[in-house]
């Protein structure tokens, strides 16, 4: 784990990016869940040159947030890649700071993880389109805190077409924040869930209550999920609930529920 300026990130990436130059073989345009069932309702997976959005509206839902973002950048990034996080300054005296080993706990190692941060949510965005703009970063996570005003349609807008150009999926993690408009295709909201003994009292995998409440290309739904680290996929350990329906590009999706929920 690596906390650098923004002077030192290009270099850094470079590095990074050069020992790993033999996974830089065609772009992959997708990345699914590792289950069936849900990988089924979401087609050919997720974009992964695109804007997704993580967040909670609860701060003690922050660490399921957080762990689902970093899940999703293992599902989307190459096995060795570096993977960005880009924070303000301010975030560490609300959240602390990423902790090692349970980094290793969700499968990330943490030496693969470069933490850049930055004294305003501008420069935050800034670093970020930066480091879209280089081929090889595995994944950017984008932490600006609460609901800054420079977080709008342009600046979001900015950072879909940087991520489509290179194929570097980005990830908006949005903690003690509320929705608002902007380019992300999918928007999730997460919560916290329970988490099921691996026995003799040991804990168990992470889960998380995902609801995936927006989708522009396809479906929404709402899914309990486990992450199982070692293989680095997720598990549907409750079914769907509510009905799954298809997302206008134009407005956010309500979910329904069922006649029996």
């Amino acid at each position: 784990m690596t906390t650098v300026d923004l002077g030192a990130l290009r270099r850094d990436i470079a590095a990074l990016s050069e020992r790993n130059a033999l996974e830089a073989h065609a772009p992959r345009t997708a990345f699914d869940f590792g289950d069936k069932s849900i990988d089924a309702m979401l087609s050919r997976g997720l974009q992964r040159g695109a804007l997704h959005e993580v967040f909670s509206t609860k701060m003690n839902d922050a660490g399921a947030a957080t762990g689902f973002v970093i899940a999703l950048a293992l599902r989307s990034a190459g096995a060795n890649s570096p993977i960005l996080w880009l924070e303000e300054d301010f975030a560490i005296r609300e959240h602390g700071f990423p902790y090692a080993p349970g980094l290793e706990n969700l499968g990330l190692d943490p030496e693969r993880l470069i933490i850049v941060r930055c004294a305003s949510p501008q420069d935050v965005l800034k670093a970020a389109a930066d480091s879209l703009g280089i081929r090889g970063t595995g994944a950017v996570i984008i932490a600006p805190w609460s609901n800054p005003k420079c977080l709008d349609l342009t600046a979001s807008r900015k950072l879909l077409l940087t991520a489509q150009q290179t194929d570097v999926p980005a990830f908006l993690l949005r903690l003690g924040a509320t929705p608002a408009d902007n380019s992300a295709v999918t928007r999730w909201l997460i919560r916290s869930a329970p988490s099921q003994s691996s026995g003799a009292s040991a804990p168990g995998h992470p889960v998380f209550d995902a609801t995936l409440i927006r989708n522009r290309q396809g479906m929404t739904g709402h899914w309990i999920l486990q992450w199982e680290s070692d293989e680095h996929v997720f598990r549907q350990i409750e079914p769907v609930s509510g009905t799954v329906v298809s997302t206008p590009a134009h407005r956010p999706p309500q979910t329904r529920k069922s006649a029996t929920g």
